[in-house]
């Protein structure tokens, strides 16, 4: 078998996945989730900074020198929304190519959604009614309304989380008039996607992204509850027992969660601007549970990859 490699450039996360690949089959070796390199503030601005380039082509070369060892054959690398919208885009890129002979694309909003969807439907399938997948990220946040067939209706919205913790200023804990304030400018925001949601009236959202992992872990550690079996690729909270652990999040300091888990601080800040996107979302489209999925995009990435290798008979 021959092996597969796709990279997510994301704004907060690289994502790496790598498998091997037959005509018949493929068969995930492993994945990778680097935080690091990435922006690690708020995006006031979205030039990217010498450093941080550094940081990201850093971590690209030592990648691709763990990809070597492994004698990884295809590798396809993508770019989403902080490169998508940085003006120095194209310089990183180059230093990228540059340094590991990686060829990066910078991918539009809808290609991503797009990606986001094929990677859900591999491990989730509606047996009725419609869905509401939601990728919350670091400079976007991908909205997928679908039925068990295919998506139908899709849209990016710039409401990443770390593009609007540069919008607004909020203590910690945060206060009722800044939750006020974001539900405020969140309604507003996805108007579009809400008038969608009317029109179909989907059931279940389904989330796909480190927001909804680490929604997961506080619950789990609050509640000293797994609501499924840990080796599990979908795991589900309903809309009530999210909007108890969404009292939680509002009215617990950063500290207290650093004590409890092991995930970044940077991540634990913004957690309160994600929850009350979410509890948004909940509360217009009257949803009645969230159903978090390990696949998102890059899931997504590495099918549609397999399945150009088998067209072009690569493999």
């Amino acid at each position: 078998m021959s092996k597969l490699a796709v990279i997510d450039l994301g704004t907060n996360v690289i994502n790496v996945l790598v498998g091997a690949v037959d005509q018949e089959k493929y068969t995930v070796l492993y994945e990778e989730k680097i935080t690091k390199a990435m922006v690690q503030q708020p995006l006031y601005a979205m030039h990217i900074s010498l450093e941080e380039q550094k940081n990201i082509v850093d971590t690209l070369v030592s990648i691709k020198r763990k990809l070597d060892i492994n004698g990884i054959r295809f590798i396809v690398a993508k770019a989403t929304s902080l490169l998508r919208d940085a003006p120095n885009a194209v310089e990183i890129i180059e230093a990228i190519r540059s340094a590991t002979d990686i060829e990066v694309e910078i991918i539009s909003g809808i290609e991503e959604a797009t990606l986001i969807y094929h990677g859900i439907s591999a491990c989730f399938t509606l047996t009725d009614g419609y869905g509401l997948i939601i990728d919350i990220g670091g400079g976007s946040v991908e909205c997928i309304i679908f039925d068990y067939v295919k998506p139908l209706w899709q849209r990016s919205f710039a409401l990443g989380i770390r593009r609007v913790a540069a919008q607004f200023s909020y203590s910690d804990p945060i206060t009722p008039l800044q939750v006020d304030l974001l539900e405020d400018y969140y309604r507003t925001a996805l108007a579009p996607l809400f008038v969608e949601t009317k029109r179909y009236r989907p059931r279940q959202l389904i989330g796909s992204s480190g927001a909804f992992r680490t929604l997961m872990m506080l619950y789990t550690c609050h509640y000293n509850f797994s609501a499924t079996k840990a080796n599990s690729s979908i795991k589900r909270i309903s809309a009530e027992q999210f909007f108890e652990l969404y009292q939680v999040i509002l009215t617990t300091p950063v500290y207290v969660w650093q004590k409890k888990l092991s995930i970044e601080s940077v991540f634990l800040k913004l957690l309160p601007l994600s929850a009350i996107l979410i509890k948004v979302i909940l509360k217009t489209c009257n949803l009645e549970e969230i159903i978090i999925s390990d696949s998102s995009l890059r899931t997504g990435l590495f099918i549609r990859e397999w399945n150009r290798l088998k067209q072009e008979e690569l493999i």
